[in-house]
């Protein structure tokens, strides 16, 4: 073999293609987030947005304390919505279908809103006139379930529990009481169309219990133990798990995956909600606290400074790189995720 004629040949072009494709086949792509606040009060007297609704491509419905509904529109304007409000606290809000709404609140209220008449109608269910009406699943367009409890456990009150959940089949006109306990508190029921199962997470002292129902919530039994303490929210997973979540206001957010063991966060409250597109992942927690994820990454826990200790219960991408958070004292953050490129 014949030497190199000229060996700095080899180390002027070689070496720095094999520095290029080093370096090139180990880029990563990395996030970076923001958070604006768009709307904060001073106190939490000043009412609180507790769930988000997309109503259309550019709208979303903000509900909460004393029956507020705002309309935050992709633009970054925030308006009041008109409806026949009794001004009684509204928890969740869903929808049957693209046109016809319904909103559970205190006091036994339910709130419906048809989108084509663009008309509200308003009842209380007999029975339930101290009872809030804490969380709602869509089974179909005419069927759902509502859980919830005695109205002053939502106000931070010592009562007796007086749980229930109680489904409709006829699009929300009467309803049936198809679970209740004097001493448990139903906090959250949710839907699978997957296995068509429905999940319910009922809180005794001390700990929390996953109850299950085969037969689209007509009955109810016990199916495990989920975990000390309060397990707020519950929702499907992927493989049909349950995933459910919760915690101390003033301590750790517990997040559960099925019958796996539960991963703690000890810095980020308890955690109301989790919201998901894509491979991106925002919990929202206490104290102006949310945990981010980015493609099953350890979340990273974003602290926003608020007027006062906040909490986040809510999140909702309006694009694919943005999300608004609402909360406590009339609370509306923006998250901007901005992608960077990275070695790694």
């Amino acid at each position: 073999m014949r030497p190199l004629k000229n060996p700095l040949y080899f180390l002027k072009i070689i070496v720095p293609l094999l520095i290029f494709f080093s370096f090139a086949f180990n880029l990563v792509v990395a996030q970076s987030v923001s958070v604006e606040i768009l709307q904060q009060g001073k106190s939490f007297d000043d009412s609180a947005y507790y769930d988000i609704l997309k109503v259309d491509t550019e709208n979303y419905w903000l509900v909460g304390k004393y029956g507020i509904i705002s309309n935050y529109n992709v633009n970054g304007v925030i308006t009041s919505v008109n409806y026949p409000s009794n001004h009684r606290d509204i928890y969740k809000i869903d929808q049957f279908d693209e046109n016809n709404f319904i909103a559970c609140a205190d006091k036994g209220n339910l709130y419906f809103y048809n989108m084509v008449s663009n008309q509200w109608k308003s009842k209380q269910i007999a029975g339930f006139e101290n009872s809030c009406f804490y969380n709602i699943t869509i089974i179909d367009k005419k069927s759902a379930l509502i859980c919830g409890g005695c109205s002053a456990i939502a106000h931070s009150k010592k009562a007796i529990p007086n749980g229930f959940i109680i489904k409709t089949t006829d699009g929300g006109e009467t309803w049936t009481k198809v679970y209740s306990s004097p001493f448990k508190m139903i906090w959250s029921v949710d839907y699978n169309a997957e296995n068509k199962k429905a999940s319910a997470l009922v809180y005794v002292p001390n700990h929390t219990n996953l109850f299950s129902s085969s037969d689209f919530g007509n009955t109810w039994k016990k199916e495990r133990k989920i975990g000390r303490g309060i397990y707020y929210d519950i929702e499907s997973g992927n493989q049909q798990e349950q995933i459910c979540y919760g915690g101390k206001i003033n301590g750790s957010g517990k997040l559960k995956y099925g019958s796996d063991d539960e991963i703690e966060f000890k810095e980020s409250g308890l955690i109301w909600s989790k919201t998901v597109l894509d491979n991106y992942e925002i919990m929202t927690a206490c104290n102006g606290n949310i945990l981010f994820s980015d493609n099953g990454t350890n979340p990273q826990l974003i602290h926003t400074e608020l007027s006062d200790q906040f909490s986040l219960y809510k999140a909702a991408f309006v694009n694919p790189t943005q999300a608004i958070v609402v909360g406590s004292g009339q609370t509306i953050l923006q998250v901007n995720i901005h992608p960077t490129v990275t070695q790694e």
